[in-house]
């Protein structure tokens, strides 16, 4: 490990975590540089732990002991990191459990003014969600209950034993109503109602909400009362707008409304990216499985975690801007899915993100999984709805028991089961409830996150190395292959995403009073990039084609329209040029004043240009700035975003 790497690991250790700010200003290197520093040590301990972000801050989550094995000079730490004490703190405090300070030094073995101080940064987090915590007579969390409440299945999802909770009162309501509830949602339908009753003992209840009131249709509403012991109208509305969103073997949303809600997703994406869907079927099949399941959680604002988060946001930002503007845009005519929470968007935004990469390597890529059951299929079946709940982009292609598994001669990608299988290295174990662990290693397996290019591991090609030749020196090799594959994609993502203000520069921006027609509108726009043999003249063609057969659907925003065709209609390299009619236009029963051609290379490296440009659409008077302004004032719009 380098002496930068093994600081930085280090100080991560010794502060008991880092922010990104604490880490870029303490080793004086950018923000892209730390994050594949990071990359790096995580390749190289990945045996005994990892370097993980949480709350905005990187902590060494793992076994220390093989850490201290691994790399010398980095000392031994407590067994809880602040985030861990806390988290476990936070636990005692939801329990309703009498604690002290003192009581919970001794159980964590560390200091009393330790405590204190993760005391204090409890108190922190609680207030920035608008909670007061409470330390006398006893400690209590106080404030909108809904919030609280909110707070505390995020943390039921940091904690993985809850079959063994499963309350009988619970799996009696679920065999009497038929919900078919998988032993995840048993588990966790039990833990929250058995926080729900305490709550409400202590006086805590939910205020009565608009959104939950259906939910009294509901077979099962009237029976809520007895299990809740209360008969509280806005209590007995939430727990039953909470078991509507819990994974279950069979759903109760309307297909058509889902299909709806996708078409008008895929519509709108194609629009905004330039990028005509070929495997449309296949892609709404598989993005319907994981929506048909998370539909009531969204509707009603469950909170729910997402691993996969972060690394959407960090390798595909642009992405992540383009799903989400569509996702407002479609707020008004599916109000069922307004103001849908940012883990959510990042589960759509990586179907979306599967397809691109599928789509860039000639064809749609299959993660074909087949679940093999040791005994009962019942688990599989659970693992089954845990997986298109949060993996995006997967599909089953059945369930087995191993005993089945030598004859089985359907295709996959990926065995998932919850035992070794030996003999099968395709194979990717987990546990009967996925743990956070178990949905990134599959998320990892099946989906690239890292800006659609093939992520290398260095500790995997050593092992290719070492069955077909002698290797003199493994820690210089390890290091020569990390400098040679790194930097390389570095250097490729900046030369392959280029921003909207790379691409619209004043040689590129004509304006005209007015125009005979829309197509002449869309020929004077494309004459720089004819010029430059950025395009050719098949491509304008195309262009005006396109519109001919499927209408404007290139109308992007009032007045703005994205004229553009496949890239073998004649593109020869990424390109932008605009042209701004200051007398509207008429495309097809659209008013336009603007014309931005885009000559796309493939269906990924312009989408961080078309980021840009959502962003600036979003303000209504940039619109304007584009409609009347020159070409200075449009230059410096664009270079402000």
């Amino acid at each position: 490990m380098k002496e930068r790497e093994k600081n930085i690991l280090k100080f991560i250790i010794e502060n008991n975590g880092a922010t990104l700010d604490e880490l870029i200003k303490s080793f004086d290197i950018s923000k892209r540089t730390l994050y594949y520093d990071i990359e790096k040590i995580n390749n190289q301990i990945k045996n005994c732990g990892t370097i993980k972000k949480i709350t905005q801050k990187y902590f060494f989550i793992g076994n220390y002991d093989n850490l201290n094995k691994i790399i010398s000079g980095v000392r031994p730490v407590d067994p809880y990191t602040s985030y861990s004490r806390q988290n476990y703190i936070l636990g005692k405090i939801f329990s309703g459990e009498v604690i002290t300070i003192q009581k919970l030094a001794d159980e964590l073995q560390i200091s009393k003014n330790t405590c204190i101080s993760d005391m204090d940064e409890i108190k922190k987090s609680l207030h920035l969600k608008g909670l007061k915590l409470q330390t006398k007579p006893q400690y209590d969390i106080l404030g909108d209950e809904i919030i609280i409440r909110e707070l505390y299945l995020i943390f039921l999802q940091e904690h993985f034993d809850l079959i063994g909770n499963i309350s009988p009162i619970v799996l009696k309501f679920d065999r009497e109503h038929s919900l078919q509830l998988t032993d995840y949602s048993l588990g966790n339908f039990s833990s929250l109602l058995s926080f729900m009753k305490m709550r409400i003992k202590n006086g805590h209840y939910v205020k009565c909400l608009e959104i939950f009131k259906e939910t009294e249709s509901f077979s099962y509403y009237s029976d809520l009362s007895n299990l809740i012991g209360e008969n509280d109208t806005a209590e007995q509305r939430y727990l039953a707008a909470y078991i509507a969103s819990l994974p279950s073997l069979n759903h109760n949303v309307d297909d058509s409304l889902i299909e709806n809600y996708i078409d008008s997703l895929i519509q709108k994406f194609q629009t905004k990216t330039a990028v005509l869907l070929e495997y449309k079927d296949e892609f709404k099949k598989n993005i319907k499985h994981h929506l048909l399941s998370s539909y009531y959680r969204i509707k009603y604002h469950f909170p729910v975690s997402n691993p996969g988060l972060e690394d959407i946001n960090l390798n595909n930002s642009a992405l992540f801007k383009i799903i989400k503007s569509i996702i407002i845009e479609c707020e008004s005519e599916f109000p069922q899915f307004s103001g849908m929470r940012d883990e959510e968007i990042g589960f759509i935004t990586a179907y979306f993100g599967g397809y691109l990469i599928g789509n860039k390597n000639n064809g749609l890529r299959k993660n074909r999984v087949l679940l093999v059951c040791p005994n009962g299929l019942m688990i599989s079946k659970t693992i089954q709805i845990q997986l298109y709940n949060y993996i995006p982009f997967i599909e089953v292609v059945d369930t087995i028991a191993v005993s089945r598994l030598a004859d089985y001669d359907g295709y996959y990608d990926y065995i998932i089961s919850t035992i070794e299988i030996p003999g099968y290295d395709n194979t990717i174990v987990v546990n009967p409830l996925l743990t956070k662990p178990d949905i990134q290693r599959i998320m990892n397996k099946l989906i690239d996150f890292s800006g659609f290019t093939y992520n290398f591991d260095v500790e995997l090609l050593i092992q290719v190395i070492k069955k077909n030749a002698d290797i003199i020196n493994e820690n210089q090799l390890k290091n020569d292959l990390a400098a040679l594959i790194y930097p390389t994609r570095e250097k490729d993502k900046e030369r392959n995403n280029p921003m909207l203000k790379d691409l619209i520069t004043k040689d590129r921006i004509n304006i005209v009073q007015n125009v005979d027609s829309w197509q002449d509108a869309i020929k004077l726009a494309s004459k720089p990039l004819l010029d430059d043999n950025s395009i050719t003249q098949s491509y304008v063609d195309a262009m005006i084609e396109s519109v001919n057969t499927h209408g404007p659907y290139i109308v992007l925003d009032d007045y703005f329209a994205l004229p553009h065709a496949s890239p073998s209609a004649g593109v020869n390299k990424l390109a932008m040029s605009l042209l701004i009619v200051r007398e509207e236009v008429d495309l097809v029963g659209k008013p336009t004043n603007v014309f931005l051609v885009l000559s796309a290379v493939d269906t990924t490296t312009h989408l961080d240009a078309l980021a840009n440009l959502s962003d600036v659409l979003c303000e209504r008077k940039n619109i304007e700035i584009f409609r009347k302004g020159n070409p200075d004032d449009i230059l410096k719009l664009i270079n402000n975003y």
